[in-house]
């Protein structure tokens, strides 16, 4: 058998936009897989193996899409074992595909970390079973609490049965709350009731049970408390955390040090005894197995709902037959049954769809102050979504609040982060041009530019993260052709494999004949930059990106796919050595100009190397000067965040107390013009405000501050 080293250098001699396969490459991998499954003595079935090598879409994926095949065939035969032949190959496979390739990162350890651990020895395999096993059969936990006894005489009661008993002896107390309550009737002149309106949220004063975080905002309480515990004999026990300074609705963050942690020492002792006497759970769930979560989501997206109901919750939110690379953020959801269940159910049956819970302001950066605020008796554990419901948050919580319901609904979704806001994205779906697209919602400090998707990048062997970007050219790319972009994936396992002389002879190619079959496999495009051996290919690399994006170009909704795309490129010519000559920096700068370059070290190390210190403080001059002179400074607030961003970059390449100097210098062109207003509303240019934080200077008066 031919070397995958041979073979990926004849499929990179071939590469030409008519190869419908990189069948040499492909054909190696199902080799090996083969090879290592019998020196593992593992069997799979032969017709389970046909299907895969007869049916494109499946070999392709399971041979081309990962450095190492044998997890993700294991895993889609081990899905088949528990859901039946005909959920994996017939009715739900790009469904199984994505669980598949998503399980194979467990199969590696860390999900992202790589295949060798930090001594460099080879990770324990963790494969997944396929051994013979009765099929699946989907149970959703039942709540685990069994309430405890705490006054039991058949054994000596301990300080956790002594702190439920003070907790729920207690008398009631009363909470202001809101309920939601029919509005009353009406009656016509004939006695005829009028038909009643919607359900008004109102509020009212109730009655509950006393909890701990009652105690905790009440000193009376705890006096009350540290004598039913001492006169039961655990005078040890005993809290002081002050009156109303952590209570229901309290916002502000907790500055004292000890009482901070006399705090957290009192909201880990109700706790502690919520969960000991069964009034909490232990632990929190454990997360469902990949056949668990998938026969989860096909219950839900086979549920008989009415024609009504359907129309009503827009069912079903997103498809489960869609191509598998849209499907993946489902696929990751590690969310335990038990809670998804409780939100599917609200959702099922009375439509209820909340991705939002309660902010609570700056508290919330403090876990054991937020969490003490609200420490009661709750069937679910801290993580789950009906906690982050009870205790509120911040941005964090909500994006968590509302890519999880997403999830749970049975639509791609995940939490991302923003330049100090976490915001999230989904996978969404028009079922009229049938057409995918990665959207942001609670999106708040910038858009797609500055959004950083948590979900992995699980398309390749290195995972992570990436760019908002990255994942909207993956709805793109399956939009386009999605055969041809499962044939990119595969083609970049392929550029993987070759020597890296290889790659650098055939980067250009690779972008130009990669993009020909689809224009968004930026796979293959950050893959061509990162071998490009100096800063010729690079911009070489970037021309044969520009030429097969030219139809593309024309839609506006890709221009930060292009603008990316050329920041990648930038990026590398600044880690790549300096031109030699005067003359070829001057024509890397006239064409990074020309190319809009953003990259601030880049643009640096030019315009010194053109003259100095004083050609750089020349070049930031005109900079300002063309932001100043630009229609979008005022209609856009994200452009001034842009030009602050790059304000703040071209500051990094000055050093020492030359960078105050260098600031003072810059904000004197900005002379009567420190203020933007965009939509009628005045503000302090961003980029102003970083200046005047590099220089140390204030706001000359109040008005130029708003």
């Amino acid at each position: 058998m031919l070397s995958l080293a041979t073979l990926a250098l004849a499929a990179g001699a071939r590469f030409a936009p008519t190869i419908p396969r990189i069948e040499p490459y492909l054909e190696a991998a199902r080799g090996r897989t083969l090879d290592a499954m019998r020196a593992r003595k593992i069997e799979l079935p032969a017709d389970f193996l046909a299907w895969v090598d007869k049916t494109p879409i499946v070999r392709d994926t399971v041979y081309g899409c990962r450095k190492d095949p044998l997890p993700v065939l294991l895993a889609l035969r081990s899905l088949e074992i528990d859901l039946g032949e005909d959920m994996v190959r017939r009715d739900y496979t790009q469904l199984a595909l994505a669980f598949a390739l998503q399980d194979s990162y467990a199969a590696r350890g860390a999900q992202g970390t790589g295949w060798n651990d930090a001594d460099g020895a080879k990770a324990p395999e963790a494969l997944p079973d396929v051994s013979p096993r009765p099929r699946l059969e989907l149970v959703v936990p039942a709540d685990p609490r069994t309430p405890v006894d705490t006054k039991s005489t058949a054994r000596a009661l301990d300080k956790f049965d002594h702190i439920i008993n003070f907790l729920e002896d207690h008398a009631p107390i009363e909470v202001e709350t809101e309920v939601k309550e029919l509005p009353p009737l009406e009656y016509d002149d004939k006695g005829i009731a009028k038909p009643q309106g919607k359900a008004v949220t109102v509020k009212k004063m109730v009655a509950r049970p006393l909890y701990g975080a009652d105690v905790i905002a009440s000193a009376a309480l705890q006096a009350e408390f540290n004598a039913y515990m001492a006169a039961h004999g655990f005078a040890d026990v005993s809290i002081d955390c002050g009156d109303k300074v952590v209570f229901w609705k309290a916002t502000e963050m907790v500055n004292d040090p000890g009482q901070k942690k006399r705090i957290a020492d009192a909201h880990d002792l109700f706790h502690d005894a919520y969960r000991a006497k069964g009034r909490m759970p232990a632990e929190r769930d454990r997360a469902p197995t990949a056949s668990e979560s998938m026969a989860w989501f096909i219950r839900n997206d086979r549920w008989a709902f009415s024609d009504a109901d359907r129309a009503a919750r827009g069912w079903p939110r997103f498809p489960l037959n869609a191509p598998w690379p849209v499907l993946m953020m489902l696929a990751a959801d590690d969310q335990p049954l038990r809670e998804r269940e409780e939100i599917w159910a609200r959702f099922r049956d009375t439509g209820e769809f909340r991705t939002y819970g309660e902010y609570i302001g700056g508290i919330a950066q403090q876990f054991d102050m937020q969490s003490a605020r609200r420490v009661a008796p709750l069937a679910f554990n801290y993580g789950s979504i009906q906690m982050m419901w009870k205790d509120g948050g911040v941005c964090g919580t909500m994006g968590n609040i509302g890519a999880r319901t997403h999830r749970i609904v049975g639509t791609p979704a995940a939490t991302a982060g923003q330049p100090g806001h976490c915001a999230l994205v989904v996978m969404g779906y028009d079922a009229k041009t049938k057409q995918y697209r990665c959207f942001g919602e609670q999106y708040a400090t910038g858009g797609d530019e500055v959004t950083n998707v948590h979900a992995g990048w699980n398309y390749d062997d290195v995972g992570g993260r990436r760019g908002m970007i990255w994942h909207q050219t993956v709805a793109w790319g399956v939009n386009d052709d999605f055969d041809a972009f499962v044939d990119a994936l595969a083609m970049r396992r392929v550029w993987d494999a070759m020597p890296a002389d290889e790659q650098a002879r055939e980067c250009v190619k690779l972008v130009d004949q990669g993009l020909a079959r689809n224009p968004f496999a930026i796979t293959l495009v950050d893959a061509a930059i990162a071998a490009a051996p100096d800063a010729r290919t690079v911009l070489a690399v970037l021309e044969a990106f520009n030429r097969r994006a030219d139809e593309i170009a024309k839609d506006k909704q890709y221009a930060l796919y292009l603008t990316t795309v050329r920041d990648l490129a930038h990026a590398r010519i600044e880690r790549l050595p300096a031109p030699a000559t005067q003359d070829e920096t001057a024509k890397l700068l006239e064409t990074l100009e020309r190319q809009g370059c953003t990259n601030a070290a880049l643009l640096a190390r030019c315009w010194r190397a053109l003259g100095g210190d004083d050609e750089f403080v020349a070049r930031c001059k005109s900079s300002v000067e063309a932001y100043l002179a630009a229609p979008d400074r005022t209609k856009d607030r994200r452009a001034a965040q842009k030009f602050a961003n790059q304000v703040r970059e071209l500051a990094k390449q000055v050093k020492g107390p030359a960078k105050r100097r260098w600031a003072e210098q810059m904000l004197g062109y900005f002379k009567d013009n420190e203020t933007i207003t965009i939509r009628g509303k005045a503000m302090v240019d961003p980029a102003v405000e970083e200046l005047r934080k590099l220089a140390a200077v204030k706001p000359a008066t109040k008005q130029a501050a708003k």
